[in-house]
């Protein structure tokens, strides 16, 4: 009977520690893999930051190794106030569409308020020499971000690609002149910047600085622009 009631007592210590052995082996595998999990969270947070400064880097690659020519793209502008008055200074870009290259820049270079500006002339990044292109439209409402000017020359020969997929903003180019900047990011454009060409990741033309913020003008409205003027018979002169 006492060997009965020993075996009963040693069963029951045996399973107590057994059930506090599971349970410790329980909890300790249940930490070990929230562990795990968080690790993983913390190797995927890595792996994004990762990725997104290769993409980074890659463009930052693509901007150097075009700077050159990017900036050449580039004009600093001069116009005359009608009324008379200080000469007007200002950035633009030339760009390439439709099989032709067109000079812009920001609609308020040309009207603003009261002050109407004439007898424009630009010259690029990487020449001494002005040009006189012909106006050929142009919009001043830059409060709901449609400001931009369209000239064309003949000798205008090369031009910023528009964009394909990507229109995210990423970068501001400047000229030469002014020494506002050469190449800077996009949020950091400043006063005294209108007109410079807005660029994404790949380099591609994204809009126009109207603004001393995040506002701008999307380049598809230039491009829709030229677009009507192509449709109304209005088609500049071809380069030659």
């Amino acid at each position: 009977m006492n060997i009965k009631k020993n075996l009963i007592i040693l069963l029951a210590v045996l399973i107590t520690a057994f059930s506090l052995l599971l349970s410790f082996g329980g909890k300790r595998l249940y930490d070990a893999i929230n562990e795990i999990d968080t690790l993983k969270s913390e190797l995927s947070d890595i792996e994004i930051r990762i990725e997104e400064e290769d993409r980074e880097l890659k463009s930052y690659n693509i901007l150097i190794n075009n700077s050159n020519t990017l900036l050449s793209t580039v004009y600093y502008g001069t116009a005359e106030l009608i009324e008379g008055g200080p000469d007007g200074t200002f950035t633009a870009f030339s760009m390439f569409y439709k099989d032709d290259f067109y000079l812009v820049t920001a609609g308020h270079c040309i009207e603003y308020n009261d002050l109407k500006y004439t007898n424009f002339k630009f010259k690029s990044n990487d020449s001494g020499t002005y040009i006189y292109p012909r106006l050929l439209d142009y919009n001043n409402d830059y409060k709901n971000n449609n400001d931009y000017a369209i000239f064309h020359s003949h000798l205008v020969r090369k031009g910023l690609l528009v964009y394909e997929e990507d229109k995210e903003p990423k970068y501001v180019l400047g000229n030469t002149e002014k020494r506002i900047n050469f190449f800077k990011r996009f949020d950091t454009a400043a006063g005294g910047e209108s007109g410079s060409p807005i660029l994404n990741s790949k380099c591609r033309l994204v809009g126009v600085v109207i603004k001393n913020n995040d506002n701008y003008t999307p380049i598809e409205v230039v491009t829709d622009a030229i677009d009507k003027l192509i449709e109304t018979t209005m088609e500049p002169e071809k380069s030659l």
